[in-house]
């Protein structure tokens, strides 16, 4: 008689210990991928894209900035616009369904930050006229003023004390604009985005907008840029800090 009892409890058992007949859990989220920050038309706005998560059933996503949330969107929606942001930071984007949500991707809108020196054109060889700035990492490095090296050129010091677009000395070199701004190094926010000539006088202490196009495409960066030193002995000489905007088209700096 005890054994008609023994089955059905040897499978409660068995469903307490193995999860026979339970439903299985539901899928881990998958983050999205791919994050790409751009300047939008009006260079003020910033866009941002993503592919979307492999994970078919998500709710949506969240985006942050510097750590708050600042957007919820639908699952099928991939892009979204920051208006008129006033700071730089980093923002994340993360997928979420119900109160689930997976790691997130991230991308950063602060410049590189560095420093520069530059000698008068005039100098004789040995002692680099020319700057040009890495066109993904923004970092900055001199170059004699030679043909040889004007791909890399966005600048140089000329003999007339003024920084000067490249393609003045060469007709297909890298196009470079300067505007001189009233404004503290450290309080420019978004540079001017019109306005721009190919030269700019040389003056201590002086703030300058720069905007940098490469091999003649519709894309460009900015550069804020402020002449620390200016020396004459044994040959002119100006040493310049220099925050460059990563983001393509985006002209907040600080």
């Amino acid at each position: 008689m005890r054994r008609k009892y023994l089955l059905p409890l040897v499978i409660a058992i068995l469903v307490l210990i193995f999860g026979y007949g339970c439903p299985p859990p539901e899928e881990s989220i998958e983050p999205p991928q791919n994050l790409v920050l751009k300047g939008a038309t009006n260079e003020v706005d910033l866009e941002l894209s993503w592919s979307p998560s492999p994970t078919e059933d998500i709710d949506g996503y969240i985006i942050y900035f510097n750590g708050a949330e600042i957007a919820d969107v639908d699952a099928d929606v991939t892009h979204w616009t920051h208006v008129g942001p006033t700071d730089v930071g980093t923002y994340r984007v993360t997928a979420y369904r119900g109160d689930e949500e997976s790691a997130a991707i991230e991308a950063s809108t602060e410049p590189y930050e560095g420093t520069g020196e530059l000698y008068i054109r005039s100098a004789p060889v040995g002692y680099n006229s020319a700057w040009g700035w890495n066109w993904t990492s923004g970092e900055g490095a001199s170059y004699s003023l030679m043909s040889d090296n004007k791909s890399y050129i966005d600048m140089y010091y000329d003999n007339d004390n003024t920084m000067t677009s490249a393609h003045i000395l060469w007709a297909d070199g890298n196009i470079t604009g300067f505007k001189i701004i009233d404004a503290t190094y450290d309080n420019v926010g978004n540079v001017p985005t019109s306005g721009y000539i190919d030269n700019a006088l040389i003056g201590l202490n002086q703030v300058y907008a720069i905007v940098v196009r490469k091999n003649y495409t519709d894309t460009w960066h900015y550069v804020k840029l402020k002449i620390t030193a200016v020396a004459t002995t044994p040959y002119s000489k100006i040493n310049f800090n220099y925050a460059y905007q990563r983001v393509a088209n985006f002209s907040l700096m600080d």
